[in-house]
């Protein structure tokens, strides 16, 4: 998924936002998956105990999902008017670029918590099935 995101970024950075837009979408897409895994069929099997309680984790992926669906939108509106100038390109590579900081800044630090504690504390062939049937998926 980190390289989903990095190659949407690219896209934005060359402002081709057509394609940065199909990047994100892709990336959404995975990015659903992965919160579905995580809140279905991890986080029922976390300890009681654990470093941090399954109700963080399932506040952060909905505070991921709705940066992740306002940023979006934000993408959305620019295509629908499009940047014509120069200056007004690199302005709104700068507004979405800005805008996915807090986005990026937030899976940065909840991926780091997950596996600072939630691989520790869950029990191996969980984590191995639940993975592995987010595959078919």
């Amino acid at each position: 998924m980190e390289a989903q995101l990095h190659a949407h970024l690219l896209h934005v950075v060359g402002a081709d936002f057509e394609r940065a837009r199909t990047a994100l979408q892709r990336w959404r897409r995975a990015l659903a998956r992965h919160i579905d895994i995580e809140n279905h069929r991890l986080l029922p099997h976390l300890p009681e105990g654990a470093r941090w309680p399954a109700r963080l984790y399932l506040l952060e992926h909905e505070r991921i999902t709705l940066l992740a669906d306002e940023y979006a939108e934000r993408l959305d509106a620019l295509l629908a008017r499009p940047p014509r100038s120069q200056r007004a390109r690199r302005q709104a590579v700068l507004a979405l670029l800005d805008a996915a900081h807090a986005l990026r800044h937030l899976i940065e630090h909840h991926h780091q918590r997950e596996e600072m504690a939630l691989a520790h504390e869950l029990p191996l062939a969980v984590q191995q099935a639940a993975w592995e049937s987010g595959r078919g998926a």
